[in-house]
């Protein structure tokens, strides 16, 4: 089964629109619905689900409970992954204390950061460590992924610990793209990009009015 990033990345979309409907015990949904929380169209979803060899569309729509854990055993969704935050200024202390992730199934293990007097003044549940130790942490508690919240200057060092140590994928929130080789899953989330998407679609809005 191969699968394009942009079909990967709408079927997790779908898959955490479903999450909270599950929750509220939802029974059944429509590819429209489906399609208007993630931004396409009806046969996109429909095709999107269907690649994975997912059936079970009716009148109703898809059960969602059902649709729920087909996706998330076709494509691993439902197993628990650990992952940690390296860099704990303003950005990484408030990822590490992100509720959300432990619903949707990541579990921050460990925290690191270059700076003794931040470790030592920051207060959370979870275990904090010198970047230093995060060989010896990484490979103690199996941990997958690593985010990345550090300086842009720091990024791609950091990444390479990460990667040395043995993380299976990188999610970067800092604004300097890092080299990693191919066996490793990286993706980076620039903010200000973000807001310029969102700019420029205001200006286009408001000259198509």
């Amino acid at each position: 089964m191969e699968l394009s990033d942009n079909t990967i990345e709408r079927i997790c979309k779908v898959f955490g629109y479903l999450n909270p409907l599950e929750r509220g015990a939802a029974e059944f949904v429509s590819s429209k619905e489906l399609a208007k929380a993630i931004g396409t169209t009806e046969y996109t979803v429909r095709k999107d689900i269907s690649l994975l060899g997912v059936c079970g569309y009716t009148r109703k729509g898809y059960a969602v409970k059902s649709l729920k854990e087909e996706l998330g055993r076709k494509l691993n969704l439902n197993k628990k992954r650990k992952a940690c935050i390296v860099g704990l200024g303003r950005l990484g202390s408030a990822l590490l204390d992100y509720e959300k992730f432990q619903e949707d199934g990541f579990e921050i293990v460990a925290g690191f950061d270059c700076s003794i007097n931040k470790l030592e003044r920051i207060k959370t549940p979870i275990d904090v460590f010198s970047d230093n130790d995060i060989k010896e942490i990484v490979a103690q508690r199996s941990i997958e992924v690593g985010i990345l919240a550090v300086p842009s200057q720091r990024a791609q060092d950091v990444a390479d610990k990460l990667i040395g140590a043995g993380v299976k994928g990188i999610l970067n929130f800092s604004n300097h793209k890092v080299i990693v080789p191919e066996n490793v899953i990286y993706l980076n989330l620039d903010f200000t990009n973000a807001l310029r998407f969102i700019a420029a679609k205001i200006m286009i809005n408001q000259n198509q009015n």
